[in-house]
């Protein structure tokens, strides 16, 4: 399981942004975080151009 980002750091991204959010709110999300980053990670990755949908999809192809 991702850990989540350490509290000081996750309070200054919240801050850079300018994000006011409650105690438990900013628990609630910082409790997430690794998972969005890992998520982040996952999406980031290079990928062959088969993989996109718009590429292998003929919409002629597929009214016959």
């Amino acid at each position: 399981m991702p850990e989540p980002m350490d509290k000081p750091q996750f309070d200054a991204l919240l801050a850079r942004h300018g994000i006011p959010l409650t105690e438990a709110e900013r628990e609630g999300i910082r409790a997430v975080s690794g998972h969005i980053l890992a998520f982040a990670e996952r999406v980031r990755t290079t990928r062959e151009v088969g993989a996109e949908m718009a590429v292998t999809f003929d919409a002629k192809g597929a009214a016959r």
